[in-house]
């Protein structure tokens, strides 16, 4: 497998260096067939915006060509020159995006989605077509109030997704008791989506707000886009009967990593990608340590070729279960991690980052917000499990923050935690963010 990543990854910088005037400088020197993966710089995404028309080869993908595409709503997942698919990211980590996939690399995120279904390979096989027969009902929540890439992915290739589930799409930023109608009518028996509207959901059905079940045989919930974090684990498994299988990706790359049934944790997809945890100087980090941030080669997509593109997640790999060639993911931390400015008074550089030591083993918080409300002060929103007691968990993420902020150089920053019994979603993306610094 190692050697079929390393073919596929020359093989994408020689493409580059032919086609990129960005990647014929700073790969200048390099012998790219002998090189090691670490030689090649470090990109950016500042690196990225900065160079774009000069890393993508094909004009009509240049930055100023698809923002005027994205303009058009009648374009937002539809194949552009029925090559590429463009959508645009969140951006929840800097500046918002139009990223182009040629549609094979798309199709075979589609392909490994479906092939890699049981705790080892021997076992795992592509799900059986239905044509005609009686197929399952995927209530698939999508961003359909702007060109994001769960509403492309969806509506790029329908074809593929129809052969094996009746996918029918609940737009994440309608109305919430639209969302619960939509799920009357269709009776789902798969719910996808970010992790922080299945957790509301399943909130809703504890509390009674919403009667919905799922099949004991053949029900499943899959999150990614954000955080699925212990309590709203605890909350699927206590509302449907099931434990919710996680994914990992990000809008430059499609998927990076999945779990999938029987397995306990996330399975990178080492053949479609190179992902590599590393410390602050880039160096890759031992086995069984927290990274800094990751770099990911996507290895598919020529359309915009990346190498070693830095995502801000910190991530803890491990070795590859029996039964699978690919290493693990046994900890990631900082899904859309951000980086708050203070002043008090002195300018003070915080990362977001740091308050996942704090809420990553709290079962029973379901959901949380961190949010800068001023130039030295920031407000953790929370929302516990009903059965938890409110006061209790405020009092004891009182001085964790506080313990937190002033291990991190911030101990001037005033700190308030406040629970809640519901976070607002983004309103043009349906995902509740974690970490909301002041924008200016």
């Amino acid at each position: 497998m190692l050697a079929l990543q390393e073919q596929r990854w020359r093989a994408l910088a020689r493409r580059a260096f032919a086609t990129s005037p960005y990647y014929r400088r700073v790969l200048a020197g390099l012998d790219l067939d002998r090189c090691a993966l670490s030689d090649i710089p470090v990109l950016t995404k500042a690196t990225l915006v900065k160079n774009w028309n000069e890393i993508v080869p094909d004009p009509r993908l240049h930055r100023e060509a698809l923002a005027q595409h994205l303009k058009n709503p009648r374009n937002w997942g539809k194949l552009l020159h029925g090559r590429w698919m463009v959508s645009m990211t969140s951006g929840t980590s800097g500046a918002a995006l139009a990223i182009p996939h040629e549609i094979t690399s798309v199709d075979w995120n589609h392909a490994a989605h479906a092939v890699r279904t049981a705790p080892t390979a021997k076992n795992s096989s592509a799900p059986k077509p239905s044509l005609f027969g009686k197929r399952p009902v995927a209530a698939s929540f999508i961003c359909s109030s702007a060109p994001s890439v769960s509403a492309a992915l969806l509506q790029t290739r329908p074809w593929i997704g129809s052969l094996f589930c009746d996918y029918r799409p609940i737009s994440v930023t309608a109305p919430w008791q639209e969302i619960i109608d939509q799920l009357y009518e269709m009776k789902p028996d798969i719910l996808i989506g970010y992790a922080s509207l299945i957790g509301r959901l399943a909130q809703a059905k504890l509390d009674g707000t919403l009667q919905l079940e799922l099949p004991a045989v053949g029900g499943a919930i899959s999150t990614g886009g954000d955080s699925l974090t212990p309590g709203i684990r605890t909350l699927c498994q206590e509302a449907f009967g099931i434990d919710p299988l996680n994914g990992y990706g990000c809008g430059e790359s499609l998927g990076i990593a999945r779990q999938w049934a029987g397995m306990d944790q996330m399975v990178v997809f080492e053949d479609l990608a190179v992902f590599e945890a590393v410390d602050q100087n880039e160096n890759e980090c031992p086995a069984g340590t927290l990274s800094d941030h990751a770099l990911v080669t996507p290895l598919f997509n020529t359309a915009l070729p990346l190498l070693r593109y830095r995502i801000d997640d910190r991530v803890r790999l491990g070795p590859p279960p029996a039964g699978w060639p690919f290493q693990v993911i046994e900890e990631l931390s900082g899904r859309g991690a951000l980086t708050y400015t203070f002043k008090a008074p002195e300018k003070l550089i915080f990362v977001g980052t740091k308050f996942l030591s704090v809420m990553e083993h709290q079962p029973l918080i379901t959901a949380y917000q961190f949010r800068q409300t001023g130039p030295d002060s920031i407000e953790c929103l929370f929302v516990v499990h009903p059965d938890a007691d409110a006061a209790v968990m405020q009092s004891q993420l009182e001085v964790s923050i506080r313990q937190c902020l002033e291990d991190g150089g911030c101990a001037n920053v005033r700190s308030k935690v406040t629970p809640t019994h519901h976070l607002a979603a983004d309103p043009r993306t349906g995902k509740v963010e974690q970490n909301v610094p002041l924008r200016e």
